[in-house]
C-alpha cells in the first residue's frame, strides 16, 4: 500500500463517517429534541437550536471517529501486508 492510498482511506473513512454522523445527530435532533436541550446548560433558551447542535456534534464526533477507524484499517493492512511472504522477480538468465 502507498502512502497516498492510505491517507485517501483514512480522509474516506473521516467523511464516511462524518456524513454519518452528521445525519445521526440531525436524526437525533428531529426526534428527540429534548435530549440536546437536557444535556447543555443552555439548552433551554429559545436561541438555542437542537438541530444545529446534533448535526455540528454529529459532524465532528464522526469525523473524529472515521479517522480512527481509518487509521486502524491502514495500520492493520500494513501489519498484514509485512507479514506476507513477497514474491521474487523470475531471473530468466
Amino acid at each position: 500500500m502507498t502512502v497516498f492510498r492510505g491517507f485517501a482511506i483514512v480522509m474516506a473513512s473521516g467523511i464516511g463517517f462524518a456524513t454519518g454522523g452528521g445525519l445521526l445527530g440531525y436524526l437525533l435532533a428531529l426526534v428527540l429534541p429534548s435530549y440536546y436541550r437536557n444535556v447543555f446548560r443552555g439548552g433551554q433558551s429559545n436561541l438555542f437550536d437542537p438541530v444545529q447542535v446534533g448535526i455540528g456534534l454529529g459532524i465532528s464526533q464522526g469525523f473524529i471517529a472515521g479517522l480512527v477507524v481509518g487509521a486502524v484499517v491502514v495500520l492493520a493492512v500494513a501489519i498484514a501486508a509485512s507479514k506476507s511472504p513477497r514474491k521474487e522477480p523470475l531471473d530468466l538468465d
